[in-house]
């Protein structure tokens, strides 16, 4: 059992920022990686298709750590500021999780059977890490 002096420090900001990074640390890691792949003259459009989705993230998930950032330094926002902040964090997280689409695409890519694989596991690791999200600041909250 975890000790309550973990728990109390580890906010959703955290939990979040590792997440973020985690996904970013893998998208950049392929489109290094499968686009150094790529045949510049007849590249592989299924590949091409995967890496621009991991692309068009990017920007998202950084400015998502910027937000993160700024709310987590910055005590002066007020309720409107800070509520306006919340939603575009959470539409930068969305975007971010769709990012493993495009992951996706690129296992099935591989081969079919480690791109359905992927895509089963990344449905249930989100809802599991949602539901052990929603729990701990549940209990949390019952615990004050």
């Amino acid at each position: 059992m975890a000790s309550n002096a973990t728990g109390e420090t580890t906010s959703p900001y955290d939990k979040a920022w590792t997440i973020h990074a985690s996904i970013i640390g893998l998208n950049m890691g392929n489109i290094l990686f499968r686009g150094l792949e790529l045949d510049q003259a007849d590249p592989d459009m299924v590949v091409v298709t995967g890496l621009t989705i991991l692309a068009a993230a990017l920007p998202f998930q950084a400015i998502f750590f910027l937000i993160n950032s700024y709310i987590r330094e910055f005590d002066g926002t007020n309720e409107l500021e800070y509520v306006m902040l919340e939603r575009l964090l959470i539409i930068c997280q969305v975007i971010s999780y769709s990012s493993l689409i495009g992951i996706a695409i690129l296992m099935t890519n591989t081969h079919y059977y480690m791109g359905t694989a992927f895509i089963i596991s990344a449905i249930l690791a989100v809802l599991f890490l949602r539901t052990a999200s929603n729990q701990a600041d549940t209990l949390s909250r019952m615990s004050r």
